[in-house]
């Protein structure tokens, strides 16, 4: 522990880092500790750097102290793990490592896969509570590793992370290790091709008597074959175990036998020659009949040898077609979200189409209702001026009843200002009433002056000419503006015409064009249906063949067990007579009657299995063909409210036609009143 602790202390100095105490504190608590702990150097729960870590692989690469190093929940960064996994590349001495709640990752898990790949003398591992399935190509490399290493026999990968793609990648490299005799894969995400790789990896290897899957979402069948499979390892090393111990005691005590013949041999010469012939014709005959029994027994193997791959060939099926039909509620879970999300959708547009076709609607209201109010006030400025034209009319024949008297050529004036006036009603405004007033006093003054009266007359004629003539100007220009204001009225009108007509034409075609898709995917789901109808009827008639051989084989196999029984009473009855040479011989065969016995068990449980496992997936098949008839009613029920839908929106767009087309031609037209 010493030179431990000094050879540390010393690279640290050598290479300019600080010793940590918690280091050097444990390794001095580990002098006064008794032998037991001595062989153990436990550091864990102290954060180590990695310039620590990368001392201590100096140091352990080639300590001969300590087999066994714990650095659980140390939080070990990349350097520091491959700081320490080049020490223990280059150390022989080490047995078990313990790297627990590490966080282990990357470049992490590369150094491990290249540790197990060179290290030859670490024979347990714990990796739990890390991330190395979190990277495939960094866990592809530790898996590589995994399978080129020839001591490891223990290996703990709990809460690891690993997920399908992870557990083939291991398997397939645990089918060339022959040194691993237990594996720890609970609580990762390994699913059912990650089982399904396990099964593969167990037919080839055969020395994996110890393998825990719990919480890894594997199904209940593959678990109990890979449970079968691994206790199948494990009975046979347990066979070959009991086989070496028998060999042993039986060449042990075959040497103590040949040396009590030895003794004895003198004595037993004269006997032995006497029944060397006897033994010689009882073993001719017991041979033959060892012979033809073997030759039976080795076709049985064969024969029940091809019934376990047609055992496992029918449960490989089986995954399959259970794998098919996960598949199938997988596309049809798809199915059904994108249904609801593309009618949420639709709805979703169809109300922000209302709201946008509402808020329109208001606009083009109140456009009407504010051209209304224009109009509105153009005809009370209309009869204003009518209104005007009137009451001049009417003090122009007053002026004429009083200037009749005075002179022809005033009366022939009068007539055609008269005339005009009449024409030009609606142009004139408040000027005229002044002027009015003005023609009363200029009258009056004509009543007083007698000889000037055709010229005042003649003035105001020229005067109320002028002022005519400013009115017609006025009268022209509002008739301009009211015809330039109808103009836009009018275009805007014909401008949001077009654009409407224009947005319900691209919304008809959007809702046709998702009407098509709708129609497209309905097609294809179909399609997919009719499909997985013919895999089930094909996988029906072959369980139906499958169950019809598996009767003609328990046939053979009951007339195989009468004609067993038969000969063995045959050669119970004979080997009776056989002396203690041929004992062995008839124990064999009684050990491989009893492994018929279990056999023929096991073919009555796998009976059962397919049974249970027939009724189930016709339960399945029942409960898919529900589900692929009620989502066919709930397509038409779509069909339906689509089709509604656009009705309800043709209907709308020509109310809206009929409404806009109501108003234009209902829309008042100011024309001159004469």
């Amino acid at each position: 522990m010493d030179d431990f602790r000094q050879v540390y202390v010393r690279l640290c100095k050598d290479n300019h880092v600080e010793a940590q105490d918690c280091i050097v504190e444990k390794l001095k608590s580990l002098t006064h500790a008794g032998s037991k702990g001595r062989t153990t150097l436990d550091l864990s729960t102290n954060s180590l750097t990695p310039k620590s870590c990368a001392v201590l692989g100096k140091v352990i690469a080639p300590d001969r102290t300590f087999t066994e190093y714990k650095f659980a929940d140390c939080m070990l960064s990349e350097d520091a793990l491959k700081g320490l996994s080049q020490g223990f590349i280059h150390n022989s001495y080490c047995k078990k490592l313990d790297l627990k709640g590490n966080n282990i990752r990357g470049a992490g898990t590369e150094a491990l896969g290249k540790l197990l790949r060179q290290n030859h003398s670490i024979v347990s591992l714990c990796l739990e509570w890390n991330a190395m399935g979190m990277l495939d190509m960094a866990f592809a490399v530790f898996c590589d590793g995994l399978g080129s290493s020839s001591s490891l026999k223990a290996l703990d990968l709990r809460n690891n992370q690993i997920n399908h793609e992870g557990a083939s990648e291991l398997a397939a490299n645990l089918k060339r290790n022959t040194t691993l005799r237990a594996l720890d894969l609970r609580w990762n995400n390994i699913g059912l091709l990650g089982g399904r790789a396990l099964i593969e990896m167990l037919k080839s290897n055969k020395t994996l008597s110890r393998l825990e899957l719990a919480g890894n979402n594997i199904p209940s069948d593959i678990l109990k074959s890979i449970e079968t499979a691994v206790d199948n390892n494990a009975d046979r090393q347990l066979l070959t175990e009991s086989h070496r111990k028998q060999t042993h005691s039986l060449s042990k005590h075959i040497s103590q036998l040949e040396h009590d013949k030895h003794i004895q041999i003198g004595d037993l010469m004269d006997t032995l020659d006497k029944q060397e012939d006897l033994l010689r014709k009882s073993k001719r005959t017991a041979s033959h009949r060892v012979n033809s029994l073997q030759d039976a027994l080795e076709d049985r193997k064969g024969a029940f040898n091809s019934l376990a791959a047609k055992l496992s060939m029918t449960e490989s099926e089986l995954v399959l077609a259970e794998q098919k039909v996960t598949d199938c509620n997988l596309v049809i879970n798809r199915l059904k979200n994108d249904l609801s999300e593309r009618a949420a959708a639709q709805v979703s547009e169809m109300r922000h189409e209302r709201e946008d076709r509402a808020n329109e609607e208001m606009k083009l209201l109140k456009e009407l209702s504010e051209s209304n109010d224009k109009n509105i006030q153009l005809q009370t400025k209309v009869d204003d001026l009518d209104r005007k034209c009137r009451n001049q009319q009417e003090q122009v024949f007053e002026l004429k009843e009083q200037i009749t008297h005075l002179q022809a050529e005033l009366k022939l004036k009068g007539t055609q200002f008269d005339e005009r006036l009449q024409q030009e009603r609606q142009r004139q405004k408040d000027a005229v009433r002044d002027m009015e007033q003005y023609k009363q006093k200029e009258i009056m003054r004509t009543k007083q002056e007698g000889d000037d009266v055709e010229k005042a007359l003649r003035e105001r004629i020229q005067k109320l000419e002028e002022q005519r003539m400013g009115l017609e100007e006025e009268a022209s220009r509002l008739k301009t503006a009211n015809m330039a204001d109808r103009m836009t009225a009018e275009e805007q009108l014909t401008h949001t015409k077009q654009r409407i007509k224009a947005e319900e034409e691209q919304r008809q075609k959007q809702l046709e064009e998702k009407i098509r898709v709708l129609q497209t995917s309905k097609d294809e789901l179909k399609s997919h249906c009719n499909q997985q109808a013919s895999l089930v009827s094909e996988l029906q008639c072959k369980n139906s063949n499958l169950t019809l051989e598996l009767e003609t084989l328990k046939r053979r196999l009951e007339e195989m067990g009468q004609e067993l029984a038969e000969k063995n009473n045959i050669t119970f009855a004979e080997v009776s007579k056989v002396k203690m040479d041929l004992n062995s011989s008839v124990n064999k065969l009684e050990e491989e009657r009893h492994l018929h016995n279990t056999l023929r068990d096991k073919l009555s449980q796998t009976d059962r299995q397919l049974s249970e496992q027939m009724l189930k997936n016709r339960e399945q098949l029942e409960h898919k063909e529900r589900e692929i008839v009620s989502l066919e009613e709930r397509l038409r029920g779509r069909d339906m409210e689509i089709a509604r839908i656009k009705e309800e929106e043709v209907q709308r767009a020509h109310i809206l036609q009929s409404a806009i087309m109501n108003y234009v031609s209902k829309t008042p037209y100011s024309s001159p009143t004469k």
